[in-house]
């Protein structure tokens, strides 16, 4: 929280001396939130921003201007689907505008930052937004232009059953299963579609991706947050890595209740780790693993 400018709301009097001069008046509302914090993680930027800014500016159906502290360039350009879909203004760096002191911008609406979550991660709290994580999830499909509404039955009728479309999501480097192609093999043998990616920057390629499946299998891991784009009834499977539970069903297993997505996980081993591999049986990265985290000894724990 550091990094996040802090902003006064100083009352006065109509017509009081300290009241500024306007050098700009805005018919439309405006909303101020920061961009600093952690959304250079795809999951912060989701859980953080994206859905709590939705749960903000959506009522006012795009008549609404985006004022932005910590403004982050990347973060626009990243994710200038769901702005706009937002607002139909440009977005305006707040911190730019209000530097000389001069360039005094008057609304005569303002929500200062963003209405907050439930207890979930990636949830919108209901009891104060009149919108849903469903109903984040259909802007979604309508911001990105995703055809898919809904997973596929795996048997509809008597009709011909059709394969469900199963991807699997890789990492590169930490967390990264060592058995893709056994696994890839066995989803074969069980009926399914099988699709086998890494999840990049790019969100609306990623969107696509996901969209156009009916289950998706990855290792605990931001790219899972990308959950938000399946369709409803769709199957998340969180491969949970040893000694991860609360943070894995905290971030990617609570979530999918309220989205429409089925949730299965399984948890690994200490003999099916890799770091079972790398040390003896005794070490405290597999006998105490919160400890040796909290002796900041990250880079290793990064490998369960």
């Amino acid at each position: 929280m550091e990094s996040v400018r802090e902003w006064t709301v100083k009352v006065v009097p109509k017509n009081h001396q300290d009241l500024p001069h306007c050098s700009r008046v805005h018919d439309s509302p405006g909303v101020i939130f920061s961009l600093a914090g952690f959304c250079g993680n795809v999951f912060h930027s989701f859980s953080d921003v994206l859905i709590p800014l939705f749960a903000t500016a959506r009522p006012f159906n795009r008549q609404v201007k985006l004022l932005i502290t910590d403004y982050r360039k990347w973060f626009i350009y990243k994710f200038i689907p769901i702005l706009q879909a937002l607002s139909r203004y440009e977005m305006v760096d707040i911190d730019d505008v209000q530097e000389d002191g001069k360039n005094i911008h008057c609304f005569s609406r303002l929500t200062l930052g963003l209405k907050g979550r439930q207890s979930n991660e990636l949830s919108i709290n209901t009891s104060e937004s009149e919108f849903t994580i469903i109903d984040f999830k259909k802007f979604l499909r309508s911001a990105y232009s995703l055809r898919k509404t809904t997973a596929i039955k795996l048997q509809d009728g008597g009709k011909k059953k059709l394969a469900p479309v199963l991807l699997i999501v890789t990492r590169r480097r930490t967390r990264a299963l060592s058995n893709v192609e056994e696994v890839e093999r066995m989803a074969v043998q069980l009926g399914f579609k099988v699709t086998i990616a890494e999840i990049d920057a790019n969100v609306s390629k990623s969107a696509e991706v996901i969209n156009s499946c009916d289950v998706v299998l990855g290792v605990h891991g931001a790219a899972l947050t990308n959950m938000v784009f399946l369709p409803e009834n769709a199957v998340q499977i969180q491969v949970v890595p040893f000694d991860t539970d609360w943070i894995a069903k905290n971030a990617y297993g609570d979530p999918t209740k309220d989205m429409g997505v089925r949730y299965l996980e399984y948890k690994i081993g200490i003999e099916e780790s890799s770091l079972s591999k790398k040390y003896p049986p005794d070490h405290a990265v597999l006998t105490n693993p919160k400890l040796f985290v909290m002796k900041d000894h990250t880079t290793e724990f990064a490998e369960c």
